[in-house]
């Protein structure tokens, strides 16, 4: 379960989160002890993007791009900025940007960070140079929706789709995406599993962050504790076990929750009583809950 992990780093470069426990960014030397942990365990994957504040730089600091995990090299994601770069050589300028701020010389997959820039012609053709010219291993795109989802398979430039899923946001099971992904070859990240840890809240206090919200988290963390897990166990473990994820991204503020996520990884055999309890019991959450931009 180790190779389908990813660690996010957004909060290394801003404050992130509605349940961030630090109640701020952290140091580079509390960032320096995660990367270090999470090297150690074998996460050889990584997520950053030029928007997430200083989250390029803390990485390239650190050397992150130079380790490697049981003789194979770090894999680092990063993320075209919207509206930096609308042709072929300012798409390259912000991948160059990125390399440096990272100190790296290529970079495993390098998303755009917003959907529509598929439809650009010259954007997608600086993304093809990049590859060319081994800057980029791998293009990839962020989507939001599941309409958007859906769109970015028909792309055949695009190999990596980061898509939000958790326990509460099923919709792409319900649009069949994960088998039309598939089928097209192309691997399947997945973020939000913790819904920015809105699933690890108590439900009153989670209905104060986000109304409508309180009364599915409740019904989740039932099926959680009736099983035999905690809200953080069923919430990573329902990603993690999807026959159609390659990939799960999820972020850490202190070293003891990347400690407490591994060993979360390692409860997965026994999970599948909770799994499918909450396969489509969640179909009837709005989408004011599930998507974070509309809090």
């Amino acid at each position: 379960m180790v190779a389908r992990l990813c660690l996010g780093t957004v909060q290394f470069g801003m404050h992130y989160g509605v349940h961030n426990v630090l109640g701020r960014q952290p140091t580079d030397k509390e960032v320096y002890s995660i990367l270090d942990a999470a090297l150690a365990y074998g996460i050889c994957e990584y997520d950053t993007a030029s928007a997430y504040g200083t989250a390029e730089e803390v990485l390239g600091r650190y050397g992150l791009a130079q380790k490697s995990v049981n003789g194979a090299a770090v894999r680092i994601t990063s993320k075209l900025c919207p509206d930096t770069a609308d042709d072929e050589a300012g798409v390259l300028t912000e991948i160059r940007e990125s390399l440096r701020r990272l100190r790296a010389e290529q970079i495993h997959c390098y998303m755009l960070h917003r959907v529509d820039d598929m439809e650009c012609p010259a954007i997608m053709a600086g993304l093809a140079r990049a590859k060319d010219e081994g800057l980029i291993e791998s293009v990839g795109v962020s989507v939001y929706d599941p309409e958007d989802a859906l769109h970015a398979i028909q792309n055949s430039q695009i190999e990596i789709i980061q898509v939000p899923y958790n326990a509460l946001d099923q919709r792409l099971d319900m649009a069949g995406f994960f088998e039309r992904a598939s089928a097209r070859g192309q691997r399947i990240y997945a973020r939000s599993v913790f819904l920015q840890g809105l699933l690890l809240m108590p439900p009153e206090e989670a209905e104060m962050r986000v109304k409508r919200s309180g009364g599915h988290i409740a019904r989740l963390q039932a099926i959680a504790k009736d099983t035999g897990f905690s809200p953080e166990e069923a919430a990573m473990l329902y990603a993690l076990s999807h026959p159609g994820i390659d990939a799960v991204v999820f972020g850490v503020d202190t070293v003891e929750q990347l400690e407490k996520n591994m060993r979360i990884a390692d409860r997965i055999k026994t999970f599948q009583p909770c799994r499918e309890r909450i396969c489509g019991a969640f179909a009837d959450v709005p989408k004011e809950v599930v998507v974070p931009s509309l809090w």
